[in-house]
This record gives structure tokens, C-alpha cells and sequence, in this order.
């Protein structure tokens, strides 16, 4: 039987040492547009979060009728806002809205999601002092398992720019051979059968089943989605744990971590 991976302790660590290191009159500013009730749920996480802290927490709410250029002059006009320390555009956007091109109204020095492109390039380059917080996350897991990356079969599940992309790049620097599967990739469930670690962030309950995982890898699992009012990952978690040494449970895995990181990023990025 796997080893659970919590995130929840790791998390509790960060927040107690960024509590140690209390600055004033840091202030998060989160903008939604719309009325995504997933997306509250996250935004109240946040906010609890930040009054721990002593965080100051600005919410923004736009309607869904905003317009892509008056969005991204609203965007542009909190970055200008000197009290503002850190900003988050909490996605998803409603469909209509091209997405990248919002998120690049984000200065870099206030992006906390690592979301810009210009700050995604940096991180990219090696040249960024903070990682997106979902990789911050998946690499404080893998820590845990005290297993080398270097050279290691690693399959990543997805390519989305919130999980799969970032997280592919990250262990790339880390001297890990990568494999994406994505939908378009034949013979998928044979690429992931030989993997030691096994990521997935697609967001489709059940994608990764033990059958799938070779005895002894490594699965994390970032997916996220709602079934029956209930957080959801990619793993058949049952299955799956038969058959692997670590495994992250959802809720409670990628999760909680992945905001203490992006709390984490807010504090370094005002040193």
C-alpha cells in the first residue's frame, strides 16, 4: 500500500514560518469576473489564509458583461496601485475572454501565479526567484519521497499552463527524462505504465487507474474537479495506491500546498 503524501503539513510549515517573518502593509489583491462558485470556494481559502497571516485580502469583483479591454485596463490599474503587493486574475475567465492575453496585463513584479508570460518566461529561463505555485507544491511533495529526479522516468499527464507545462519544464531543470501525454498521444496508457513518477493536472475524475501505474511509481496528483459537490482528482486513488510507493490524496494533496506556496511567492517577492 503507497505512503500518503499530505500537503496539509507541509502547508502548516510554510505558514508558520511566513508568520515568523509578519510584514506590514503587505496587501493581495484577487480580481473575479463573474460568478464561479469553484472559484469563490478557492478565493475564501485564500482570504482565510491571508488574515492569518495578517495579509491584507482585496477582493475584486467584476461582472461576467465586462469588456476584454476595460478588464485589462482594470488589471492595469490596480498593478499601478503602490499598496497593492501582489495580484492573482483567479481563472477560470468566462469562455469569451482569451485568457493569456488578460493574465498579460499582470506586472511581473506583482505576479504571484507566475501567470504573465513575461514572468512565465523568466521562470522558464531559470531566471525567476519564485516557481508557479502548483510547482512549488509538487516539488515540496516529491522532496518528501527523498527519490533523486535525475534521470528518472517522469510522465506528465497534461500540458495545461496552470500544471502540466511548468511542472514538465521545472523537472526538466532538474534532470529528469519527461514524457507528456496529452489526448492527442497514442498508445498513452502504455508511456505512463513505465513511468517512477506519474503527474497529472488534466482535471477528468479517474483518468489514471492501477492498471496504469507501473508497482513502486511515484503519483501526484494535481487534477481538480467537482463531482457531486465534491473535489475530485485524475487518480482512482483505491487502485492506484495497490500499486504505488507515494501518492497524493485529493482533497488534501496538491491542494493546500499550492496556496501556502503562492503566499510563500507574495512574501518573496517583497523582500
Amino acid at each position: 500500500m503507497a505512503h500518503i503524501l499530505s500537503g496539509a503539513p507541509i502547508a502548516k510549515r510554510i505558514l508558520a514560518n511566513l508568520k515568523k517573518k509578519r510584514k506590514k502593509n503587505l496587501c493581495l489583491c484577487v480580481i473575479q469576473v463573474g460568478d464561479n462558485l469553484v472559484s469563490k470556494k478557492y478565493i475564501e481559502e485564500k482570504g482565510k489564509i491571508a488574515k492569518e497571516l495578517g495579509v491584507v485580502f482585496r477582493l475584486v469583483l467584476l461582472p461576467s458583461s465586462i469588456s476584454q479591454a476595460d478588464l485589462k485596463k482594470r488589471i492595469e490599474k490596480i498593478g499601478r496601485d503602490k499598496k497593492v503587493s501582489g495580484m492573482i486574475v483567479q481563472l477560470p475567465l468566462p469562455k469569451r475572454f482569451n485568457t493569456q492575453n488578460i493574465l498579460d496585463s499582470i506586472l511581473k513584479e506583482k505576479d504571484v501565479d507566475v501567470l504573465s508570460s513575461v514572468s512565465f518566461s523568466a521562470f522558464a529561463l531559470g531566471v525567476l526567484p519564485i516557481m508557479p505555485p502548483t510547482v512549488g507544491a509538487i516539488a515540496l511533495l516529491l522532496r518528501e519521497t527523498k527519490k533523486k529526479l535525475e534521470g528518472r522516468k517522469v510522465v506528465v499527464v497534461g500540458v495545461g499552463r496552470l500544471v502540466g507545462l511548468p511542472t514538465a519544464l521545472w523537472l526538466a531543470h532538474q534532470g529528469a527524462i519527461i514524457s507528456l501525454v496529452q489526448k492527442e498521444t497514442k498508445n498513452a496508457s502504455q508511456i505512463i505504465a513505465k513511468a517512477d513518477i506519474i503527474i497529472s493536472g488534466v482535471g477528468k475524475p479517474g483518468l489514471i487507474t492501477g492498471k496504469m501505474v507501473k508497482k513502486g511509481a511515484v503519483v501526484i496528483d494535481a487534477g481538480t474537479s467537482v463531482e457531486g459537490g465534491s473535489s475530485k482528482g485524475d487518480v482512482d486513488f483505491e487502485s492506484v495506491a495497490k500499486r504505488a510507493s507515494f501518492i497524493t490524496p485529493v482533497p488534501g494533496g496538491v491542494g493546500p500546498l499550492t496556496v501556502a506556496c503562492l503566499f510563500q511567492n507574495l512574501f518573496l517577492i517583497n523582500e
